[in-house]
């Protein structure tokens, strides 16, 4: 069960508008919990209970999920997943995700959170051979560092080690 709602759950709960929400939160009326990534405002349930007395249970969606059943058979390994945004609109593509890779332990802790069905490789992708998914995929894709080809970053493509990841891929 969820135990958080979102500042726009809230809001609707409470019949206030998310400008006094985020007045009360600042002010200490009703604080807010900071999620750590996006820093988004989410209360906890039992805080706005507390706050307005208790709030028919049935009123509020403690699960909410944007899963889409995929239309076909067609799957997909995606490296360096990050929080997962491309194999989500992969999913929603209609596309089975068999496995995901990352590194960051918060970008895994967020794919874990959002698809506990999904099978995530958390790691270096160096360190995965990748052979219990042999036959397994129609699309192999992922989210390549592009801070070392960019402009806005020091250019050191394929001279800096994420660079050189896209080689992975080709390993796969």
């Amino acid at each position: 069960m969820r135990g958080y709602l979102t500042i726009g759950e809230a809001s609707a709960f409470i019949g206030r508008s998310e400008e006094t929400l985020r007045r009360w939160d600042k002010d200490g009326v009703l604080p807010a919990v900071r999620e750590p990534i996006s820093k988004y405002r989410t209360y906890k349930k039992e805080d706005v209970q507390m706050f307005l007395g208790a709030l028919p249970e049935n009123d509020i969606i403690d699960e909410i999920s944007n899963y889409i059943i995929p239309e076909n058979n067609y799957s997909v390994i995606e490296l360096l997943a990050g929080a997962g945004g491309l194999a989500i609109g992969l999913e929603k593509a209609g596309l089975n995700c068999v496995a995901l890779n990352e590194i960051d332990k918060w970008a895994c802790q967020t794919l874990h959170e959002n698809r506990p069905n999904w099978k995530v490789l958390e790691g270096d992708i160096k360190a995965f051979d990748f052979s219990d998914f042999k036959n397994e995929a129609d699309v192999v894709t992922g989210g390549f560092p592009c801070q070392v080809f960019s402009y806005a970053g020091k250019k050191l493509g394929l001279n800096d080690a994420r660079g050189t990841l896209f080689f992975e891929s080709v390993r796969l």
